[in-house]
């Protein structure tokens, strides 16, 4: 540990990226009446956003998936978010309220309309 230089939290989330990316999918095939009663279907995004807490606190994360009313993210850094957070990503920002949280992933629920 000691003399060795740590790699920073960016480049981390930069090989994270990579690594999700490069790795192969396979989406389930679902029929429209199997979606009936859950929530509308998310487009995968896998873009880099901000996540600011009503702290001032910021962290990077990485958007997985984005629809009109939510989000999920993945982010490097062991924290745990607060109830409502701010997600700005691909020239939005948003307020959200955390829905639940994972090991370094968690979901989001927006609130109010989408501002620039």
């Amino acid at each position: 540990m000691l003399g060795r230089k740590q790699p920073s939290l960016t480049r981390a989330l930069a090989d994270r990226m990579h690594r999700i990316a490069s790795a192969e999918t396979h989406a389930p095939v679902q029929s429209a009446a199997s979606n009936a009663g859950k929530r509308e279907p998310r487009a995968d995004s896998w873009r880099p956003g901000t996540l600011s807490f009503p702290s001032g606190e910021r962290i990077d994360v990485v958007v997985k998936n984005i629809n009109a009313s939510g989000a999920r993210i993945e982010f490097v850094r062991s924290t745990h978010l607060p109830e409502r957070v701010r997600l700005s990503a691909q020239g939005a920002s948003r307020w959200a309220y955390v829905v639940w949280q994972g090991v370094g992933a968690a979901g989001l629920r927006f609130v109010g309309s989408d501002r620039s």
